[in-house]
């Protein structure tokens, strides 16, 4: 019987892959594993230095990191597949467009159930591949650094500062009054104890999902992400694991020292703003400006957390204590899926719902524990069965045969 831990490059990938569902959780769960905005009462009533911490620690090495992250793997995933697909003599082309339309599908039904899904963001992108798979890797790496570091995100801003006479938001430090709104609408939502008002107001959301993820940038990284992995996919360093270690030592010194300059730089910014009481807040060229450190810093270390597994994983000791990540990797959109029935369960009206009643690092602990839960369980999942319940589905529907479940 072939072990889930069959191949070194499916190791390596499944590694990133568990290592960045873990991200991805504690982004969610840090804020009761809310979508959209919360009122500032939430926050402001946990005054321990737990909770003062660890949003300053999810801010800077975690949230909007792990996202990219994902999008890198998926990229990576496609060139795979295609590889994997060729060899096969299948319809790579057709194959691929119906498998990445049930992505689709199920990232709406789980939409439905929690407005943050990015599989309905994957969907409309992954197609975006199939005509840039043939292009030049220059081409595509070019592309997928400017995209990375959203570029076109910043474009757009620059051609709305310039075009328009934007209003300052009002003078204080708290939130403006129609975001404090939208926060008390959204609370409401999460807490209301039924499944038809939660479904109906997170697919009326549907729209302004896609509006966020233009406004926010966050698309265009996505996107490059998407490049970037497809990259890594085509120079086979995932494949050839020693001719690889040069690559994934240079990234790492490089984004390790992007990273360093941009953080500094934002915070000087953050320490001089609040010492001098300079009033950049009121000001959108400032903002701007800080948004180009920070994206820049989240793409940094994105690849710095790739290329610093990887190289980890080259040492005995760390493929041990790094291993058991590669079960929850290859039952990625099972974990994915059953992270948001812990959200569901935990926060919201329609389970305990306890949004708003657990300290920031009490939400963390929960996620580590359920992280390793979901370690264990996936371990002897894949000794008893060869894929992951959703991943079968998804499987067997895309080349419409059942495929065996249970390992004999």
């Amino acid at each position: 019987m072939q072990t889930p831990l069959a191949s070194p490059r499916i190791i390596t990938v499944d590694v990133l892959r568990g290592f960045a569902l873990f991200g991805i959780l504690l982004a969610h769960m840090i804020f009761w594993y809310s979508a959209g905005p919360l009122p500032g009462e939430l926050f402001n009533k946990y005054k321990d230095i737990g909770s003062q911490v660890m949003p300053v620690i999810n801010d800077i090495f975690i949230s909007g990191k792990f996202f990219a992250f994902f999008s890198f793997l998926f990229g990576l995933s496609f060139y795979l597949q295609m590889q994997s697909m060729e060899k096969r003599n299948d319809n790579f082309v057709l194959r691929y467009a119906w498998r990445i339309t049930l992505l689709g599908l199920i990232g709406v039904v789980h939409h439905a159930f929690w407005r943050g899904d990015i599989l309905s963001i994957y969907a409309p992108l992954g197609f975006l591949l199939l005509p840039m798979r043939k292009w030049n890797n220059r081409i595509i790496l070019v592309l997928g650094i400017l995209f990375a570091l959203n570029v076109p995100g910043k474009l757009i801003e620059v051609v709305k500062l310039l075009s328009t006479a934007p209003t300052p938001p009002p003078p204080g430090n708290g939130p403006p009054p129609d975001f404090e709104a939208a926060g008390k609408a959204y609370l409401t939502m999460m807490q209301q104890p039924y499944w038809w008002p939660l479904f109906k107001a997170n697919l009326i959301n549907f729209p302004d999902k896609f509006k966020f993820q233009l406004d926010s940038g966050r698309i265009f990284v996505t996107f490059g992400f998407f490049l970037l992995g497809m990259y890594t996919g085509r120079k086979n360093w995932f494949e050839t694991p020693d001719s690889s270690r040069p690559v994934f030592k240079k990234i790492l010194r490089t984004s390790s020292w992007l990273g360093l300059g941009c953080l500094l730089a934002g915070l000087s910014l953050i320490a001089a703003n609040s010492f001098l009481k300079l009033g950049w807040e009121q000001k959108p060229v400032m903002g701007f400006i800080f948004s180009i450190f920070y994206d820049t810093l989240s793409a940094s270390l994105v690849c710095l957390y790739v290329s610093g597994i990887s190289l980890l994983l080259y040492r005995p000791k760390w493929q041990k204590r790094l291993y058991p990540l590669a079960s929850v990797g290859k039952m990625a959109l099972s974990c994915y899926l059953t992270q948001t029935l812990l959200g569901l369960g935990l926060y919201y009206g329609v389970g305990l719902g306890f949004v708003g009643q657990t300290a920031p690092w009490l939400n963390w602990l929960i996620a580590l524990a359920f992280f390793v839960l979901q370690v264990v369980l996936c371990k002897w999942w894949l000794k008893n069965f060869r894929y992951g319940p959703f991943e079968w589905l998804w499987r067997s529907a895309t080349f419409f045969q059942w495929y065996p479940l249970k390992r004999k």
